[in-house]
């Protein structure tokens, strides 16, 4: 993984000759080594990889959607909705990248819409981790417009899926907390951070009762949220992110419960 990570970055500066290569060879492995750019968080570097490919002639389906991909890696959801949006392809990528922009600008009814045709047109051969990945997006729509019971039904697709899918617990955790079951919650964050966290118990009940308490907030639950801050500071007492949470917080609500 290394090595390909070092050619693509290489490659995003000088895209490699493939006069020795048969055509389709070299164009899916330059459209690989974009990708690499762009799980490797550099979308710049791949921008300007796609740059230099389409000046050698490249187009089609697959580099669009790289594109899009790249450009809401770098906060520019509608760049990437304009690219896509009047392409009618039958292709879950490109309602995956086109969720995940309409999320991005807030756009919850347009997201839900092509998470679902994400889903619709997932092929058979997709791994279940990736399916996983697409219902844990739809549960996150869904949790956006306040249907978190639709929403935790869609994590538990996920996690059936996928079940060290870590994101989809965790975010289950915060649709369980918005619809008041926070014994619930608390005990789901508990599971997505194990992994994560290793086996010391003290900072995974810390982590745990923060998270409650920035779901407690989300619902206007200011008395709960205080006390599973303060909770939190008990079992790690210099965590910062609870700290800071009490010290935002009114004057008659920072006080020990």
């Amino acid at each position: 993984m290394l090595t390909l990570f070092l050619i693509a970055t290489a490659f995003a500066a000088a895209p490699p000759p493939t006069s020795t290569w048969d055509p389709a060879e070299a164009e899916q492995v330059q459209l690989e080594l974009i990708e690499v750019l762009i799980d490797s968080k550099q979308p710049d570097k791949a921008l300007y990889a796609i740059t230099q490919v389409r000046a050698g002639g490249m187009t089609g389906a697959d580099l669009d959607i790289l594109q899009a991909r790249a450009l809401v890696a770098k906060a520019l959801p509608m760049d990437a909705i304009l690219l896509l949006e009047n392409q009618y392809m039958r292709n879950y990528q490109r309602h995956k990248v086109m969720c995940l922009a309409h999320m991005d600008l807030k756009e919850t009814d347009e997201a839900e819409l092509n998470c679902r045709k994400a889903l619709r047109f997932a092929p058979g051969t997709l791994s279940s981790i990736d399916v996983a990945d697409l219902h844990n997006n739809l549960g996150f729509v869904l949790a956006s417009q306040n249907r978190h019971e639709e929403a935790i039904h869609s994590y538990r697709e996920a996690l059936k899926l996928s079940p060290n899918l870590t994101r989809a617990r965790n975010n289950m955790g915060f649709s369980q907390a918005a619809l008041g079951q926070d014994e619930t919650a608390l005990n789901t964050f508990r599971s997505a951070l194990s992994a994560s966290l290793g086996f010391d118990p003290e900072i995974l009940e810390a982590e745990a009762h923060f998270n409650l308490g920035v779901a407690q907030l989300a619902r206007g639950a200011d008395q709960q949220a205080k006390g599973s801050f303060h909770t939190a500071l008990k079992h790690v007492p210099g965590h910062a992110n609870a700290r800071d949470a009490l010290d935002q917080m009114t004057p008659n609500l920072k006080e020990a419960p």
